[in-house]
């Protein structure tokens, strides 16, 4: 049956189209879900324009393709397959299993949170006080373990930025391990970020030193200085920070001062449910300047829709694409 391009899906027949379209894209659909796509499909010419929409506008048509050709020729031949198995002892796989459940459940974002100490949601900013009187501010979807120890006090930032305003204590060194370094705090407060595999640090008072490669590289970073380093690249080198707008989500706003699209939509979906994404690359670079709250991030795309002149094209509000 061929769609009929004036009879347009109406938003159950889309919301429907987009459940297919996630269902086949994982791959993980049986014979008998195959049909049940196929009957759906063939049920209406509203289906199909639907559906045809939803695989144009991500660009996976073609991929998506061989997956919906006839759910009959996809059957498997259960009957007259024949399965070569290695035989094992009895309980023989079971060390193999545990050990691989163990590794998936430790590099999981749940074994990560059973790793941490504190950790905040997607869009929540928390501020925790230690018990040696120091505070830690934790931004969104970020997570922090710590150990206080008589002779030293050890905090590693799993996942995403935090603020540490460190109270002084000669006797038990303050140090925070973040991706391939350490930062160990000579003065009162600095901020780090783990982005992109990258590690930022930035001081918002005094100074701490950084520690590379267990003592193969250590530098010095004063007040209102800021630098990157990562495994592969090492330490960059040491760049004036505007403190003020780097720590801004501390006081709920974010400040870009010439930045690009790119970096700047990145930002944003640290901040919300769902995916903005970047539908063309010619817009990516378009340089962006202005200060957005936090707790309404699709605020801030309704600014940039007006102000660089993009579309936005919306599957709700969680899937999001940015184009010309």
């Amino acid at each position: 049956m061929k769609p009929d391009p004036d009879k347009q899906p109406n938003a159950a027949v889309k919301r429907e189209a987009t459940d297919w379209w996630v269902r086949l894209d994982s791959g993980e659909l049986d014979p008998q879900q195959y049909q049940a796509f196929q009957r759906w499909l063939n049920a209406d010419p509203s289906h199909t324009l639907a559906f045809n929409e939803i695989t144009q506008l991500w660009g996976e048509l073609d991929a998506i393709k061989p997956l919906i050709a006839p759910a009959t020729s996809r059957q498997p031949a259960a009957k007259n397959r024949r399965v070569n198995r290695v035989a094992l002892p009895r309980f023989a796989a079971w060390p193999v299993a545990v050990a691989v459940c163990c590794l998936m459940l430790w590099l999981s974002p749940f074994g990560l949170l059973l790793r941490a100490d504190l950790h905040t949601g997607v869009g929540e900013i928390r501020r925790v006080q230690l018990s040696d009187g120091s505070t830690v501010t934790l931004n969104s979807d970020s997570a922090l373990s710590v150990s206080m120890q008589a002779d030293a006090r050890h905090l590693t930032l799993l996942k995403g930025e935090a603020l540490f305003q460190v109270s002084p204590d000669k006797n038990r060194p303050f140090r925070v391990y973040a991706g391939a370094g350490s930062v160990t705090a000579l003065g009162t407060a600095f901020n780090i970020r783990l982005w992109d595999k990258r590690t930022e640090v930035t001081v918002t008072e005094h100074s701490v030193a950084i520690n590379l490669d267990r003592g193969a590289q250590t530098t010095r970073l004063e007040e209102g200085q800021s630098l990157t380093f990562d495994a592969r690249d090492g330490m960059g080198a040491a760049q004036i920070a505007d403190t003020r707008a780097l720590t801004a989500w501390q006081r709920g706003t974010l400040v870009f001062q010439d930045k690009p699209l790119g970096e700047v939509v990145a930002e944003l979906n640290r901040y919300r449910h769902g995916y903005l994404l970047i539908g063309d690359d010619t817009i990516a670079q378009r340089r962006v300047n202005g200060v957005f709250h936090i707790n309404d991030p699709l605020a801030a795309l309704d600014a940039l829709q007006t102000s660089l002149q993009i579309k936005t094209t919306r599957i709700g509000d969680y899937l999001i694409l940015l184009h010309r």
